[in-house]
């Protein structure tokens, strides 16, 4: 491999086990979420069921929206749904509705990292703190006073985890996309001061990819030795680590041990559940990468032929994607499959609808005019009561 290729081995994925969103096919992904808000019953809107079931379709709007590259109008999404929120609060002011404004507000934070916009995004990911003191919020129009937290988590006790998640996971993420591993090292150790003990793993992970995103092998190396598992998926996340800082430092021969060992295991491994497949698939990315790097091209297809199977079940298009180019990398022209894989690729390249995806020098996709996402657009306007304006004249901080 040559040096530049080596640099970029380390992955930029939190690989332990943490809620992540499948990333299906989006156009059907969009008709699925406009069917499920049509099928909602309107006079029962102020139901905790069914605001539950309208907020999370309007969480999974604003994600679609920003995977196809709209970030615009994911975010009006949000601001509808904040807006939504506040009318509600104000109609029977119960406090246990505020906790569904939380969701869209880490949203718009995660939105301004994508944006890298570090400085607008931070401010989003400080709640699990905030709660914690039960101090009062200001969520753009929602306003979380200081004596409403019992009824919050009264009513959704895992929202406390929510919290705690998005300023552990997001705060590092958003450091790490900007290449801000001083920042990141500072908020780190500001992070292990103020999260419960639950979230330090997550903490040790993001210790780790800072060290080897700066380089630190040695260090990496004996951190992720040191990483306490509490799953199989939390081993093989530190194993694959490890694999890397290897690579990293020129220990090929040990690196390749440990990558063909995790080859043995992963290969093995289907998820139990579909929220596990996430995790899953990214353990196989970097785990092809590695061997790959490493001198084991045929076990660096195995992986990929693995992670390509469980996409079957469990699709995620952007994954799929990569273990479709490594296979065909890797396999040659003359592979029994290989002309299948070939089809695949080309079919996902021309009608996928994820950003990352979409190549070449065509004219851009306008998202707002796709007919699954316009009449999505239109259904969580009708279900937040909103003027449809797609995203202009937006005010949130």
């Amino acid at each position: 491999m040559t040096d530049t290729t080596i640099s970029a081995l380390p992955s930029r994925e939190f690989l332990r086990h943490h809620e992540r969103l499948l990333r299906p096919p989006l156009d059907s992904w969009a008709h699925e979420l406009y069917e499920e808000l049509a099928g909602l019953d309107a006079a029962s809107a102020g139901e905790p069921s069914v605001m539950e079931s309208v907020s999370s379709i309007m969480n999974k709007t604003s994600f679609v929206m920003a995977a196809a590259g709209d970030m615009e109008c994911a975010r009006y999404i949000c601001e509808c749904q904040l807006r939504w929120v506040a009318r509600r609060h104000h109609a029977c002011l119960d406090a246990s509705m505020l906790g569904h404004a939380f969701q869209p507000w880490i949203n718009v934070g995660r939105l301004h990292g994508l944006m890298g916009d570090l400085k607008r995004a931070l401010p989003h990911f400080t709640l699990g703190e905030m709660s914690a003191g039960e101090m009062r919020v200001s969520l753009g129009p929602c306003l979380v006073p200081e004596n409403s937290w019992p009824a919050i988590f009264e009513a959704a006790p895992e929202l406390r985890d929510v919290l705690w998640n998005a300023q552990t996971l997001e705060t590092i993420k958003c450091y790490l996309k900007l290449n801000d591993f001083v920042g990141m090292e500072l908020a780190l150790a500001r992070l292990r001061d103020t999260v419960p003990d639950t979230w330090h793993a997550f903490l040790t992970e993001g210790h780790i990819l800072r060290l080897l995103h700066q380089g630190h092998a040695d260090e990496a190396v004996a951190r992720a030795a040191d990483g306490d598992p509490t799953s199989a998926y939390d081993e093989a996340a530190f194993r694959l680590h490890e694999a890397t800082a290897l690579v990293l430092r020129g220990d090929t021969a040990q690196a390749r041990q440990r990558s063909v060992e995790l080859a043995v295991f992963l290969t093995q491994v289907r998820p139990n559940r579909p929220k596990d497949a996430p995790t899953l698939l990214r353990q196989l990315r970097q785990l092809a990468r590695l061997l790959e790097a490493t001198g084991e091209p045929r076990y660096a297809l195995a992986v990929s032929i693995h992670g390509l199977d469980v996409c079957e079940t469990h699709d995620d298009q952007p994954l799929r994607l990569r273990f479709l180019e490594t296979a065909l990398r890797l396999a040659g022209p003359g592979h029994p499959r290989a002309g299948a894989w070939g089809r695949a690729r080309r079919a996902l390249v021309e009608r996928s609808l994820y950003r990352e995806i979409r190549r070449g020098p065509g004219a851009p996709l306008d998202v707002r005019r796709h007919p699954a996402f316009a009449r999505l657009i239109r259904a969580v306007e009708l279900a937040a009561a909103v003027r449809p304006t797609m995203g202009l004249g937006t005010t949130l901080r």
